[in-house]
């Protein structure tokens, strides 16, 4: 028999309104559940859309596929600084107006009858104004969806009526609580892929360090795992009504290779490898970060439900996005932030970052749709959570607060 770790059972008695009970799975991935999902979830709560830096300029825009909320959204950096997010739909015959994935212009013109909206949505001009009786223009410009910008970072709720502002969403302790950390590193590195794999199996691959000894092994796996804490324990969990944080630790044991000795040097300490010479003067972290004052910090996961964490790491920072396309296939987005490079050696060592992380991600993707195909057999009704596994039972959890099923304490 094993002994207990001193981690044993320490979040089931934190949160002992989560229970321990195994977590019911026959009725979440399902595409019935996923019908449902769309309209109490997708199409109801604040949603992660992207980085503001991808539009940075007045008349930048990106139109964004929607599926999960049947619907293409249109983002715009308009003349006044503000950005917008609109349908991609003409207020005429319902045809699209935007039809590149992104760029830079002044109007959106639908193809069929040419009718013409500016960058903040007014309809600007359409043919023959005087066939359409009775018809104030200023009535009829693109649909808007409700936008706003925290941290650099663009949310939507495409709910006509939101039952929440952005900050009521996320809570007074999140909105608050990371002091301009997220805005003040620009995005240096993006991946997107779709995989066959349902969305809240995805998110499950990222949010728990016990799989680092296993999947990690020969990659990361020693950059948190060490002598007294062989699996990677979390720490600090921290779990909110609708999002989750949790913190881990470094490996103070670690011997960074040659390669990343040089990586963290030109890069500001960016790279997993820990840099406890940067840990012991200080990271000036803001208060939601490394709540516990760990002196040897590793990184803070932040989930936002239902589809964004962001992960704050010893001088950068990643995020992913999981949108479902069906109710077995997400869309991945994958991004770094970190302060970009200003010369050739600076420019070497970000790159090797971005590639170290792309190719440590990867490992976690291998596991996926070997995940979904044998859900797809019903074999199981049930999965056996651990206590380590504590993000992930949470996260059920407020799926199942929305959709009312699914989970039992």
């Amino acid at each position: 028999m094993n002994n207990p770790t001193p981690f044993a059972g320490r979040f089931a008695k934190a949160y002992p309104e989560l229970g321990t009970k195994p977590l019911p799975i026959d009725k979440v991935y399902t595409a019935e559940a996923y019908e449902d999902q769309k309209e109490k979830i997708w199409k109801k709560m604040w949603l992660r859309l992207m980085p503001a830096c991808e539009i940075p300029n007045v008349g930048d825009y990106v139109v964004k596929e929607l599926e999960c909320a049947d619907t293409s959204l249109i983002v715009t950096h308009a003349a006044d600084g503000k950005i917008r997010a609109f349908h991609n739909m003409c207020s005429h015959r319902s045809n699209r107006v935007a039809y590149e994935e992104k760029g830079n212009t002044k109007t959106f013109k639908c193809r069929f009858h040419a009718w013409t909206y500016g960058l903040d949505g007014a309809l600007i001009h359409l043919p023959e104004p005087d066939l359409f009786p009775d018809f104030d223009q200023c009535d009829h410009g693109l649909s808007e969806v409700a936008c706003e910008v925290w941290e650099g970072h663009i949310f939507v709720n495409v709910d006509p009526e939101p039952q929440w502002t952005l900050e009521e969403y996320l809570g007074p302790e999140i909105y608050n609580g990371y002091n301009g950390f997220w805005a003040k590193y620009p995005m240096v590195a993006k991946y997107e892929v779709e995989v066959n794999c349902n969305w809240m199996v995805f998110i499950d691959a990222f949010i728990e360090t016990y799989h680092f000894s296993t999947v990690h092994a020969a990659s990361a796996g020693d950059v948190i795992n060490s002598t007294t804490n062989p699996n990677g324990y979390l720490d600090a969990a921290r779990l909110f009504e609708r999002h989750r944080t949790v913190s881990a630790d470094s490996n103070i044991e670690y011997n960074p290779t040659f390669a990343e000795s040089l990586a963290r040097k030109y890069s500001g300490s960016a790279t997993l490898a820990p840099d406890l010479e940067m840990i012991k003067a200080g990271l000036d972290l803001p208060p939601m970060l490394n709540p516990a004052g760990m002196d040897n910090w590793s990184t803070d996961i932040l989930v936002l439900f239902p589809m964004c964490n962001l992960q704050a790491l010893q001088g950068f920072y990643v995020s992913q996005n999981y949108w479902p396309t069906a109710h077995d296939k997400t869309r991945w987005e994958f991004m770094v932030f970190q302060t970009p490079p200003t010369n050739a050696a600076e420019e070497i060592a970000v790159e090797y970052n971005r590639a170290y992380l792309r190719d440590v991600v990867r490992e976690d993707l291998n596991n996926l749709e070997m995940i979904q195909s044998t859900l797809a057999s019903g074999a199981k009704r049930d999965q056996q959570l651990g206590d380590q596994e504590i993000m992930v039972r949470h996260g059920y959890k407020v799926l199942a607060d929305h959709l009312g099923y699914g989970y039992s304490v």
